[in-house]
């Protein structure tokens, strides 16, 4: 095969040949092309090593027939009993229907959206408590989005009126003709509908048996004269069975006599076509579904969508107009929705099911917006499933491209059905997989290399349990058929069967209305092991900034850490090393008392710092200065005057040490802790860098539930010494007061015990938890 390249320079082994025997052809020449498309960049990818895992991969062979990288999904887990009366005949009107808003448990990982929705909620509400499922209306959603940070993303397809009917000869029975995609001369639905109907050929359903050569008369026409439309069956492809419904067939057709005075194909379905509802509304299309089964925002220049993308039908112009007003970011892209849609999963697992396929466009202008509200840390909020498929699909084709260096992309770009999980576990085998950012801006690249508006194809993407999303952090949607491959993408988003039930369940139970004119949902992703934009760590938003804007290499950023205790080290030095940061730790706490309880926590300090490998600085327990600072303010309240003269003392020895000793930044790990007032603690740490020329205080959001969750995580793992306070003896005797209100024994030095749940240690430390304590506090002292 050319692609081999022939002669010794390849790197081909005559033990490769022998591994290749028997391994499938296509297989593996598609994965090799994946891999190394190119051999100038030898030092990166060497055509051996890309031989070796294309081998690997195609050479995986199981029950499932090779694709063993696809999640192992049953289908009736995602099923539920759907009673026909939840399903909604009429829509109610835009805005006016209800939303779920399903918010990740409490003690679970929460991204940066879900985090302040949950806030606005509870301001919303003026409840410090709020139930994991929130029951308001649609048009109140814009009450609850966090307007600066969150980047909606609609599908602006429209809907064309794809349901014909036509006669086997004058005078029969009319039959349903359901239009999916043209095929000839162009593809592209949104070409073909502006374009000559006159000899177009399309792919459809006809709710009859015919014979290819067999021609039809479509109804609405001069029926029975020459003129007349007519279709011409080009090919007969399947049968087309549905329960309760006389066999048809799935055929190509050509459109004939259609267009005298040069009507084109949308003029053709305007004038013949019905709007395509849903088969489960069991109704007729009336004229008024024209307007309401469309989105106000559907553009007629991305025409071609069969099924409308319902999650946009909710949006009322009072709502677009008042998205304008807030500021929030928005991108208008368009994924043409196929009859595919409302297809059943019939199969028993997931893998033995095709996919649909569905064509996209995304412009340059939705691009570049996604790429600047990605890198500026906003979270992606699709509007509909369709959306968010678009969106994945997106990502996965960036990575083809840069995973094909060197090799030019055809016009269209494709995405198969598996082919996400396939690259995913390719990548497996490298150091990392490409960013978020990355991604799209290499699709970006090669659009403008090719002089082209827009990034056009198709996607066939599943995305079932076990995928992880890369771009969603949020999705705006319907409640889907129990039997739908969307039933397992919002399955996916939330964290599989329980969550998803549970939202389902709680709907069920409320009176909501179901699937394409019911109400909405506002769901998360529950998955953040990894971060979209950044790589393996989840980042915080300052920290991002930081390193983007620096003049500096990260290698040349030193950053000096003042740790109080190593609990609250673990996830910043694991944060920062992410970024590819200098760190080094910096112990200096004369405030912990006593002097027992302060060696516990150095000690333990530095032996993780030595284990990490980074350097450690063990700075003067100078505590006698420490309480002659503390005069007159013996009895202020935590969060009170004597915290800011304890951060201030320590933050100016640290900032000191920084200057000296050529830090270009400092930052402290009693940000970390929900227990302080992050805004004291990060006013301490920029007054106390402002004395020094060329020194920066990092000011970032460490107390997110990510890291909170990573902080308690790494301490489990660690087996960290779990403190039962503060540090200083005035929290030590506020503690012991409490802890004797409670009936509980005092704190004994030492005899914490180690940290060993992560959750329930985290949940500890929740916000509303926190927020209760303090609360408390006040009104004692009141």
């Amino acid at each position: 095969h050319p692609l081999l390249g022939g002669g010794g320079r390849t790197g081909w082994t005559a033990e490769m040949s022998v591994q290749l025997r028997g391994i499938n052809c296509k297989d593996f020449l598609r994965t090799f092309v994946l891999r190394c498309p190119s051999q100038r960049d030898a030092s990166r990818c060497t055509f051996g090593r890309a031989i070796g895992r294309a081998l690997s991969t195609a050479g995986v062979s199981d029950q499932s027939g090779g694709h063993s990288f696809v999640p192992d999904v049953l289908v009736k887990d995602y099923a539920y009993e759907l009673p026909a009366n939840r399903i909604a005949r009429e829509p109610a009107a835009r805005g006016k229907s209800k939303l779920l808003v399903a918010l990740p448990h409490e003690g679970l990982p929460q991204n940066s959206v879900a985090r302040a929705v949950r806030r606005l909620l509870r301001r919303h509400h003026r409840s410090k408590a709020l139930n994991d499922c929130i029951d308001i209306r649609f048009d109140q959603m814009l009450n609850v989005l966090p307007e600066e940070d969150v980047h909606l993303v609609f599908n602006e397809s429209q809907v064309f009126a794809a349901r014909l009917f036509a006669r086997l000869r004058a005078g029969s029975e009319p039959v349903e003709a359901m239009f999916l995609s043209p095929e000839m001369p162009v593809d592209d639905p949104a070409v073909a509908l502006s374009a000559e109907s006159e000899g177009q050929v399309w792919r459809c359903m006809l709710r009859c048996v015919v014979a290819e050569g067999q021609e039809l008369l479509l109804c609405g026409g001069k029926e029975g004269e020459p003129s007349a439309p007519r279709l011409e069956v080009q090919k007969v492809h399947s049968r087309w069975e549905e329960e309760g419904e006389v066999e048809g067939v799935e055929a190509s057709v050509r459109f004939i006599k259609t267009a005298a005075s040069g009507e084109s194909a949308q003029q053709l379905f305007d004038q013949l076509g019905h709007v395509p509802l849903p088969p489960y509304m069991e109704r007729d299309a009336r004229p008024e579904d024209t307007a309401l089964y469309q989105t106000l925002y559907a553009n007629n220049k991305s025409a071609g969508s069969v099924a409308a993308p319902t999650a946009g039908l909710h949006f009322s112009n009072a709502m677009l107009s008042e998205i304008e007003r807030m500021g929030i970011r928005q991108s208008r892209i368009a994924l043409h929705v196929s009859a595919g849609t409302f297809r059943p999963v019939g199969a028993e697992k997931i893998i033995n099911h095709n996919m649909h396929e569905e064509r996209f466009s995304v412009s340059r202008e939705a691009l570049v917006g996604i790429i600047e509200s990605i890198e500026a840390c906003r979270g992606i909020v699709p509007v509909g499933t369709t959306s968010s498929r678009c969106l994945e699909s997106m990502y996965w084709l960036g990575v083809k491209q840069i995973l094909r260096e060197g090799v030019r992309a055809n016009k269209d770009f494709t995405l198969e059905q598996w082919e996400a999980y396939e690259i995913e576990k390719q990548m497996e085998m490298e150091n990392a997989p490409p960013t978020t950012s990355e991604a799209l801006t290499s699709l970006l690249d090669e659009i403008d290399r090719q002089g082209r508006s827009q990034v056009t194809g198709r996607t066939s993407i599943c995305i079932v349990p076990g995928y992880r999303f890369r771009l969603c952090d949020a999705i705006i949607t319907n409640f889907h058929q129990p039997d739908s491959t969307l039933m397992l993408l919002v399955g996916a988003l939330v964290g599989g069967t329980r969550p998803i039930h549970a939202i389902y369940n709680h709907a069920l139970q409320n009176a909501y209305r179901f699937l394409s004119y019911g109400d909405a949902s506002l769901l998360f992703n529950s998955q953040k092991g990894e971060e979209k934009t950044l790589g393996a760590a989840t980042t915080t938003k300052a920290l991002y900034e930081l390193v983007r804007s620096s003049s500096k290499n990260c290698g040349d950023m030193k950053v000096l850490l003042h740790s109080c205790c190593a609990p609250c080290s673990g996830a910043m030095i694991e944060e920062m090393h992410s970024h590819g940061l200098d760190v080094t730790i910096f112990f200096y706490n004369p405030n912990i008392h006593p002097r027992k309880e302060y060696e516990i926590r150095k000690d333990e300090n530095k032996r993780y710092a030595e284990k990490l490998g980074i350097p450690f600085v063990d700075a003067d327990y100078d505590v006698d200065e420490w309480y002659k600072r503390a005069e007159g303010m013996e009895y202020d309240p935590e969060r009170g005057r004597r915290c800011s003269m304890c951060f201030d003392m320590r933050f100016e020895r640290t900032a000191e040490y920084a200057a000296k000793h050529g830090f270009t930044h400092f930052t402290t790990t009693n940000a970390t802790s929900r227990w302080k007032d992050q805004n004291q603690v990060n006013h301490s740490g920029t007054r106390a860098a402002a004395a020094y020329d060329g020194l920066e205080y990092i000011e970032s959001d460490w107390q997110t539930e990510e890291m909170n969750i990573r902080k308690y995580r790494i301490n489990t793992d660690e087996k960290f010494y779990k403190q039962e306070y503060c540090g200083c003896s005035f929290s030590l005797r506020d503690t012991n007061m409490y802890r004797k209100k409670e009936g509980l024994d005092p704190v004994v030095i030492g005899g914490g015990g180690v940290y060993s749940d992560p959750l329930g240690d985290a949940a500890e430390e929740s916000p509303d938890v926190v927020e209760s304590f303090f609360t408390d506090l006040k009104s004692a002292e009141s």
